[in-house]
C-alpha cells in the first residue's frame, strides 16, 4: 500500500467538492424544495421559482463549500494518515463521510450564528452535512478504486 500524501488529500477534497457542487447539493436543494412546497400545497404555484432558488442556493453553497473544502484539508490529511494501517475500504469511506458531515454541520452552524441566527439549529446543518458526507463518501470510494499498481507491476505479477 502506498503512503498517503498531501497531493492525494488535495485530490480527495477537490473531488469531494466537485461531487458536492455538481450532484449532492443540487439534489439536496431539490429535496428541500419538495419538502417545503408539497405539504403546504404551493408546489404548482412555486414551480416558476424553483430554478432561480436552485441556482442561488447552489452558487451560495459553492462559495461556502469552497471555504469548507480549504478548512477540511488538514483534517482529511490527518484522518487519512491515521487510517492508513486500516485495510477496509468501507471504513475509510465511512470515516471520511463522517468527517465531512461533521465539518459541514459545524461550519453551517457557525454561518447561521454569524448571520444573526439565535440559538442552535439542526435543520440548516443537516441540509449541508448530508450532501457533504455523501460527496466525501463517493470521492473516497472512487479514489480507493483507482489502480494502485503501475503497468510494470501488473506484468510482473502476471508472470
Amino acid at each position: 500500500m502506498s503512503t498517503w500524501t498531501f497531493e492525494k488529500t488535495f485530490r480527495l477534497v477537490g473531488t469531494s467538492y466537485l461531487w458536492l457542487c455538481a450532484v449532492t447539493a443540487p439534489a439536496a436543494a431539490f429535496i428541500a424544495w419538495l419538502v417545503a412546497t408539497i405539504p403546504s400545497g404551493i408546489f404548482l404555484d412555486s414551480l416558476n421559482g424553483a430554478l432561480p432558488f436552485a441556482v442561488i442556493f447552489i452558487v451560495i453553497f459553492a462559495v461556502i463549500a469552497l471555504v469548507g473544502a480549504c478548512v477540511s484539508l488538514p483534517f482529511s490529511y490527518m484522518l487519512s494518515l491515521v487510517m492508513e494501517p486500516v485495510r477496509s475500504r468501507p471504513a475509510h469511506t465511512f470515516a471520511h463521510a463522517i468527517l465531512a458531515g461533521i465539518l459541514a454541520a459545524v461550519s453551517m452552524q457557525l454561518v447561521f450564528l454569524v448571520a444573526g441566527g439565535t440559538g442552535w439549529s439542526w435543520l440548516y446543518p443537516l441540509l449541508v452535512a448530508a450532501p457533504a458526507g455523501v460527496a466525501a463518501a463517493i470521492a473516497r470510494w472512487r479514489l480507493d478504486r483507482e489502480k494502485k499498481s503501475t503497468p510494470a507491476e501488473v506484468v510482473e505479477a502476471a508472470a
